[in-house]
């Protein structure tokens, strides 16, 4: 039996994880045996290279309007049976080519974190929205179980449609595991990673490495983004030059990973945490703030420590007991397994199954057209 021809789409593949998620998870269910396209508003190349080669890609255009046009084109040319959306206004603007298409596809939207709301007009209307779309759509999708009480609480989504479906987080399935006494020899080097931005707040971070008591202990930051200007005058300020770098965003960040001796989030807001998963992946002992998102991956002391958000002297504390003793590896490998695509691709599978069901056993609603306005 053939399986369902499934159409993703997103703004584009750039540094971050949603968009990460969204490449890899088009490519599992492609060697799956779906029939997969996807679909951008620009290229970009951040993520490009988790994209199946095998996938068909169409760029619709940076122009809302006209993205929208094309993108209700060809809905109608490859008459997908589920129609899937991620990050920022995609959304919405799913949605609204559906409507003007008028196929039978049904849609899924996935919605990734709180910040989203606050990166653009339609990023704000696809939350503002929810009380309409996830009536409209087939379901929405939280990568939290945080994230899905916000969603029905605060964004009022129709709880009956919207589900709870923990990041799926791609890492090599080779990747190594240092035994305990292999960990414990590393240089003191502690690694982060994400978007240089407000929320994922490497000031404090900085801060509180800097009152760390290992002077020979290396600070490595991953990521590009509007702050960097900004932490790099800090690192000036407090004379770190030497001990601390940030080299970029980077596509395969492995073999940092496996340098490393300890992992830090020091986000002020965090509803999952990609990066975490990634780092003890490879063993590594993980420190974060008590965001959401890190609550429900950290639920061991031996999976790593939870600290006060902005907290300096609690983070710089953390960060010393994590490298001065590391710990099992082999623990932290075997949580982050929980994540893995092999354990949460079939949670997509089956939210596909059930929608198809549900749209075999009555029929689609209509959808008009959508007038962002009409959300307010």
């Amino acid at each position: 039996m053939a399986l369902p021809k499934l159409l993703f789409y997103t703004h584009g593949l750039i540094d971050g994880g949603a968009e990460r998620l969204w490449s890899c998870l088009a490519s599992a269910l492609k060697v799956r045996g779906y029939d997969v396209h996807f679909a951008v508003d620009f290229e970009a190349s951040d993520n490009a290279h988790n994209l199946d080669r095998s996938i068909p890609v169409t760029v619709l255009g940076r122009n809302h309007a006209r993205a929208t046009l094309r993108l209700a084109r060809l809905l109608r040319e490859e008459r997908p049976a589920i129609a899937l959306a991620a990050v920022g206004g995609s959304n919405l603007k799913l949605m609204a080519a559906l409507a003007l298409a008028r196929v039978p596809a049904r849609s899924i939207l996935t919605f990734h974190g709180s910040v989203e709301p606050s990166t653009g007009l339609l990023a704000y209307l696809s939350y503002r929205g929810l009380p309409v779309l996830s009536r409209r759509a087939s379901r929405i999708v939280a990568v939290s179980e945080a994230l899905g009480a916000e969603l029905t609480a605060k964004w009022r989504a129709k709880p009956t449609r919207t589900s709870v479906i923990l990041n799926p987080v791609y890492f090599p399935p080779t990747a190594p595991v240092p035994s305990r006494a292999e960990l414990a020899a590393r240089p003191d080097v502690v690694l982060a990673a994400g978007r240089l931005s407000p929320e994922k707040d490497f000031m404090t971070l900085i801060r509180a490495f800097a009152k760390l008591n290992r002077p020979a202990a290396k600070l490595v930051i991953l990521g590009k983004g509007a702050e960097r200007a900004k932490l790099e005058a800090e690192i000036k300020r407090l004379g770190l030059e030497a001990r601390v770098s940030m080299p970029g965003y980077c596509a395969e960040p492995w073999e940092h990973y496996q340098n490393a001796k300890c992992l830090v989030s020091s986000s002020v807001s965090e509803l999952f945490g990609n990066t975490l998963v990634e780092g003890m992946a490879y063993g590594l002992p993980v420190v974060a703030t008590a965001c959401a998102g890190p609550k429900e991956i950290i639920t061991h002391p031996s999976h790593g420590q939870l600290v006060p958000i902005g907290n300096e002297a609690a983070l710089t504390a953390a960060i010393e007991r994590a490298v001065r003793d590391p710990g099992d590896p082999a623990a932290r490998r075997q949580r982050a397994e929980d994540f893995s695509l092999a354990a949460r691709v079939p949670a997509y599978e089956a939210l596909i199954s059930e929608v198809l069901t549900d749209a075999a056993q009555q029929p689609r609603q209509s959808l008009d057209a959508i007038n962002p306005a009409a959300l307010l």
